[in-house]
């Protein structure tokens, strides 16, 4: 079944996502409604509706007498933290769901893994790290993290901040395709120390 179209807000929420985590916009640096809105002709509400989008996600923030500013990504010793946070949250649920893990949830896995395959051929930052994401937010929805999966989201926002595997597309692809395996085969030991090994 094809997914529904998506909205004026969805697409502009997308392109500015992407181009953050593409490192597109310096940290620090203000995002105007005025210009956004003009190079990507509509008007400024759809603007506005990303900016809180991207600032609810971790993306953006607001300032007082500056605007909407792209946040500075986590310093080393809390990118530490937030890792280990994100390994913490992932292998629990993963460790509670996946000998429940329907067949369904594992192709929807499979499709994932299908797209960042294509991602890191095409060497796109910001579709890798996109696919990258949808790829392990399926594991959590299929091993029945969905009530997580809000202040998941939180924790990838501040990575995806510095993600970057340059030159190292392959070896990505490898790593989720281990993870994969070793789900698919229901072998928790083996699908949560490939989900440590993955998460930097």
């Amino acid at each position: 079944m094809s997914s529904a179209p998506k909205t004026i807000r969805e697409r502009i929420t997308g392109h500015i996502r992407d181009e953050l985590v593409a490192g597109r916009f310096a940290p620090g640096s203000t995002l105007r409604e005025t210009e956004l809105a003009s190079r990507f002709g509509v008007s400024r509400g759809p603007i506005r509706d990303a900016f809180l989008q991207l600032s609810q996600e971790g993306f953006l923030a607001y300032q007082a007498n500056r605007g909407v500013t792209v946040r500075h990504p986590p310093d080393p010793d809390d990118r530490e933290f937030i890792t280990s946070v994100r390994k913490q949250m992932e292998t629990h649920v993963l460790k509670k769901g996946l000998a429940k893990i329907s067949d369904e949830s594992i192709k929807i896995i499979e499709s994932k893994l299908a797209n960042l395959k294509d991602a890191c051929d095409a060497g796109d930052v910001a579709a890798v790290a996109r696919s990258d994401m949808a790829f392990h937010e399926s594991i959590m929805v299929g091993c029945g993290g969905e009530d997580l999966v809000p202040a998941w989201r939180q924790l990838c926002s501040r990575m995806l901040l510095t993600y970057t595997r340059l030159g190292g597309y392959d070896q990505a692809h490898a790593e989720h395709a281990t993870i994969f395996a070793a789900i698919q085969s229901r072998q928790i030991a083996a699908a949560s120390a490939a989900l440590v090994a993955n998460i930097k």
